[in-house]
């Protein structure tokens, strides 16, 4: 028996799309080497499979040259990694204008029934290649639009803020995150002394980082994540009127997360999860989707919205304050052909943008105007990089960028200047070039200095803390405990405790204090937030039920256990249309994988898989009457600790008691037939998602 994911796959394996712009041109770039003769380099017919030797016994000789070009270009195939957001990937797509946006802006791929080819690459900050996509971090969200007007880069991350406001501190924060320098570890996140250190001595940083700490730090996968400008940026139109707009991509999905323990042990086990999800959804012709939206400010030379200050990335502005006007939708729809010469090679850099779009003096954004042009260059060897296939434009591109390592071009004429007058490149006029301000040029003057951000560093955090119920906020509390209790010095512990969090909220910081043994900060020190009720910005917590209360289950994966004496066909026949009229894939867990007594066939066994990579179990009814196995306890037990839902059909009830458990709807364990159990978690799945009211929360009196 086939599963829907396995069906899918197969409905959807000669899916190819039309062609577009993009797509044309790589297709001069694709080759096909499955079944060819190998040759050398030089195209010569040769067979590398053994080495010559002088002799069965003898020497390599130096005159194989044909295995010696092999080797010599093995030795090279690495290029030098990104210093963040090293370990990602991405798919192609498409981004499809809702309408005609020129009176905000001229840019070509938001004009009337403007449709673009895009890739998007997804990423983490601190894991190297290697690494875990799952584990907590920032996600990259970076989006490269083919456009008729030249490519334009959307560069984000999954929430909305950053750390710094400052690019000058770039280089700070990254060598803080990452292993430690004496040391060389940890290598996987910033649970470390010297984050803490440097988080301490940053504290505009102070929202992000609670963010990142909340579960919105750990998605379940990247079809249920955001995109994030982070930056405040410029739209131009035609006439020159300029208007200041924040750039954001909310999943139609909706959004999802793992609990802690649930991403660490995939981490552990399927580091790529994540991208695997992606692959498999779009092969399965389950496309993800995204709106563009953005927040619109006047263009008043002030850079500032209702007093938060616009040029300033570790602030944001709440959807309730100002609501997001839809410009259009992002779909991913094909998976790249070669893996290195597309995700890895790409390039983005937020200096990538068409006419009708440009910047602010926002201090974090300019230096990254340079930077990631700079990373680049040294990541490919070569300021060449734009020309690679995966880079790109499909506009005409005509510059005097000539020579240089590996360019690949056959530049002709005797100009390689501008401006010239022997029929070289020639300057676009005013009206047509690119224009970095409106109609009314900002002056700018003032002394030279070095000029430090000063603002509220804790009231934005407060905001978010505010918005969590107390589920989520015990788990942002457990986060602040393992990255503290793994912080190495006592004293930047208790300076984090004191000056950062005490500040946020007095409960907060006497809840961490108390969980990692450190000395909790006196009772009324600071504010302390109403835990009775949550604030009145929930768009900053978009988990949360009330924000998206019925989630589409598109993609979403079930468990379901059988074995030689459990799951009926007739069980199975039910459930099936359920799952796949919402496009829901399942596995078959078992014993031992194969034909089963029954004829069902499990694809996985309690060896090679865990319930970590499935979002709901359902428990297959007993033929007999026998104690449950060991084995089948733990599976449920760990789905149940991690606040899955369980549905057992018929008679499987009796597992619940060796868990610890019973029936209950309202905590997401349920009992029936196949069809009502599914139909349950079905619903659960659209949301509440999981059932956190199982475990306990942290004792008021620490706070009292």
């Amino acid at each position: 028996m086939l599963s829907f994911l396995s069906l899918a796959l197969l409905a959807f394996s000669s899916y190819v799309g039309a062609q577009t712009p993009k797509q044309d041109q790589l297709q001069s770039a694709r080759i096909d080497t499955n079944g060819q003769i190998e040759t050398t380099d030089a195209g010569v017919r040769t067979n590398t499979t053994n080495s010559l030797r002088a002799g069965a016994r003898g020497y390599v000789l130096l005159e194989d040259t044909a295995t010696r070009k092999k080797l010599i270009h093995f030795d090279r195939e690495r290029q030098p990694e990104r210093v963040v957001h090293a370990l990602g990937h991405g798919a192609y797509g498409t981004f499809e204008s809702y309408g005609d946006w020129s009176k905000l802006t001229s840019a070509c791929w938001l004009g009337e029934g403007a449709k673009s080819d895009v890739f998007t690459r997804f990423s983490v900050v601190v894991a190297s290649t290697g690494g875990s996509e799952s584990g907590r971090d920032t996600h990259g969200f970076a989006t490269k639009i083919y456009s008729q007007c030249g490519n334009h880069d959307l560069v984000g991350n999954h929430v909305s803020s950053f750390f710094i406001n400052d690019g000058a501190d770039f280089p700070d924060l990254i060598h803080s995150v990452k292993y430690e320098p004496d040391k060389g570890f940890p290598t996987g996140g910033s649970a470390h002394t010297t984050a803490y250190d440097f988080f301490t001595q940053h504290p505009e940083g102070t929202f992000q980082l609670m963010n990142v700490l909340s579960d919105l730090g750990i998605p379940r996968d990247i079809r249920h994540v955001s995109g994030n400008g982070v930056h405040t940026f410029r739209f131009i139109n035609v006439a020159g009127n300029s208007t200041l707009f924040k750039w954001y991509l909310k999943p139609t999905l909706g959004h999802r997360a793992l609990v802690y323990d649930e991403a660490t042990k995939i981490s552990g086990k399927n580091g790529n999860f994540q991208r695997i999800d992606l692959y498999n959804n779009i092969e399965a012709g389950i496309f993800p989707e995204w709106e563009l939206m953005v927040q619109l400010f006047p263009d008043d030379g002030t850079y500032m919205w209702n007093g938060i200050d616009l040029i300033d990335p570790t602030m944001i502005i709440p959807f309730e304050m100002n609501p997001p006007v839809k410009l259009g939708k992002l779909t991913l729809n094909k998976n790249p052909t070669n893996f290195f010469a597309e995700p890895e090679s790409i390039s983005f850099a937020p200096s990538n943008v068409v006419k009708g779009v440009t910047f602010v003096p926002d201090p974090l954004l300019q230096w990254r105007l340079m930077s990631y042009d700079d990373t680049a260059t040294h990541r490919h060897g070569s300021p060449n990089g734009y020309l690679l296939p995966i880079n790109r434009a499909i506009a005409p591109v005509n510059n005097n960028y000539r020579d240089g390592s590996m360019q690949p071009l056959l530049f002709e004429g005797a100009s390689s200047s501008s401006p010239n007058d022997i029929g070289g490149i020639v300057g676009a006029s005013p009206m047509d070039a690119f224009s970095y301000t409106g109609a009314s040029p900002e002056a700018v003057e003032g002394p030279i200095g070095r000029y430090a951000i000063l603002k509220d560093s804790f009231g934005q955090a407060r905001m978010f803390w505010n918005t969590l119920d107390k589920y989520a906020q015990q788990h942002t509390v457990d986060a602040y405990r393992f990255e503290l209790g793994h912080v190495s010095d006592p004293a930047v512990q208790s300076k984090y405790i004191d000056n950062i969090l005490n500040k946020v909220d007095n409960c907060l910081a006497r809840r961490v204090a108390f969980g990692i043994g450190a000395p909790l900060p006196p009772l009324g020190t600071s504010p302390t937030t109403n835990s009775s009720k949550t604030g009145e910005f929930l768009s900053l917590y978009p988990l949360a039920t009330s924000q998206e209360p019925k989630k589409s289950n598109e993609g979403l994966t079930i468990g379901i256990l059988a074995s030689d004496s459990q799951l009926s066909r007739a069980d199975l026949a039910e459930i099936e249309p359920l799952l796949a009229s919402q496009k829901v894939t399942y596995e078959t867990i078992a014993p031992r994988m194969g034909t089963l007594k029954s004829g069902l066939v499990a694809n996985q066994s309690f060896l090679t898989t865990s319930s970590i990579f499935y979002d709901a179990i359902v428990i297959g009814s007993f033929s007999s009457n026998g104690s449950v196995p060991n084995y089948l306890e733990d599976f449920v037990r760990e789905a149940y600790t991690h606040g899955k839902a369980l549905a057992a059909i018929g008679n499987a009830s009796k597992i619940y008691a060796g868990i610890g458990t019973s029936v209950n709807s309202s905590l997401g364990v349920f009992a029936g037939t196949a069809k009502a159990v599914v139909l349950d978690i079905l619903d659960a799945l659209a949301g509440p998602v999981r059932f956190p009211q199982r475990f306990p929360v942290d004792d008021p009196s620490i706070c009292a």
